[in-house]
């Protein structure tokens, strides 16, 4: 081993091993993550990756990103060997670590964060031949996916902190008393009665958010039918093309997902996901959608995104879109 390579190992293994002391407890430090968004690290034996086993994984990893005009993946996978699985392969964001053998007792499924770097993901499959981890891939491929997904849509919301626009978001508390975290290149394109656009534009990318809010009823007005009606509504109105008489609306050639939910800080919230097009021209893109009912003032408040970029993967700029809007909060 050379001089430089030992100095190089005995710093990231410092790194990686250092701890402080919290009262009689030692708590490990531990370094960032690497590696690109919604990619994931996947350790296993090459055999078993190119078996069945590993053909259904990669299936599971590479179905489509819903909501998206031209296929993308979900995930990105990388494959390593066992052996290969070193400090500098530990630090990836996402790590899915694989044991397939006879001595396994359980087949199991475990998702954990932070095991060697953070914010990390991390998910370890066992499972007693490549039969039974097929079986572990195929009845929770919605909960891997969903739970890779969440931890990318954290890493934005985090690398978003202290990157505000105080203006915009001061609009919001005051006009819908609610709080969301706008980052701070974003600007205001109209404001209007119950309606507020904001937008961040390049020359060749749009992604923009509306904010919308109409009379709350009862529960029913939730169901998917009422909450498309409602935001073709908005958008005809306030949202207008490119050429005379032309508008925005939803797609509904293409099936919209709805997603309910209740919040970690119990804000009950109905999600859709889908693509947007312009009646009476030909521009499109993915939207995603976060309604939600505002009681105390009897209204249903609904924040509306979108990303407008023919030229580019969209997969990345719509999950910054689902980012930004589920920062909401009430006031």
């Amino acid at each position: 081993m050379t001089k430089l390579t030992f100095i190089i190992s005995l710093i990231l293994l410092t790194v990686l091993t250092a701890c402080n002391t919290v009262g009689n407890k030692e708590r490990v430090i531990l370094t960032n993550i690497t590696g690109e968004p919604n990619e994931v690290l996947v350790v296993m034996n090459k055999t078993s990756w190119n078996s069945e086993a590993g053909k259904t994984l990669k299936n599971c990893l590479e179905d489509a990103y819903y909501g998206l005009p031209q296929y993308q993946a979900a995930l990105k996978a990388i494959q390593i060997d066992q052996s290969g699985f070193t400090n500098m392969f530990q630090l990836y964001r996402n790590i899915i670590d694989v044991n397939i053998s006879t001595k396994v007792k359980k087949n199991k499924i475990w998702f954990g964060n932070d095991v060697y770097a953070r914010p990390q993901s991390y998910l370890k499959i066992d499972a007693i031949n490549g039969i039974e981890f097929s079986k572990l891939i195929n009845n929770n491929t919605d909960k891997i996916l969903e739970f890779f997904k969440n931890a990318e849509i954290e890493r934005l919301q985090k690398a978003y902190t202290n990157h505000f626009s105080v203006d915009i978001m001061k609009l919001l508390r005051e006009k819908y008393q609610i709080k969301v975290d706008i980052p701070s290149n974003y600007r205001v394109s109209k404001d209007s009665t119950n309606f507020t656009w904001i937008s961040y534009e390049t020359p060749d990318m749009s992604q923009g958010i509306f904010v919308y809010s109409y009379p709350y009823q009862d529960t029913a007005q939730f169901n998917q039918v009422n909450l498309i009606k409602q935001r073709d509504k908005f958008l005809k109105k306030f949202v207008d093309g490119p050429t005379k008489g032309s508008y925005m609306q939803t797609e509904h050639e293409y099936p919209v997902r709805r997603t309910a939910k209740f919040t970690s800080n119990n804000l009950y919230f109905v999600f859709l996901q889908g693509l947007w097009r312009v009646e009476g021209d030909f521009m499109g893109g993915p939207f995603v959608s976060y309604s939600f009912p505002d009681k105390e003032n009897e209204r249903i408040i609904c924040l509306d995104a979108y990303v407008y970029c023919p030229k580019k993967d969209k997969r990345d700029f719509i999950m910054q879109m689902e980012a930004i809007i589920k920062t909401a909060r009430y006031n």
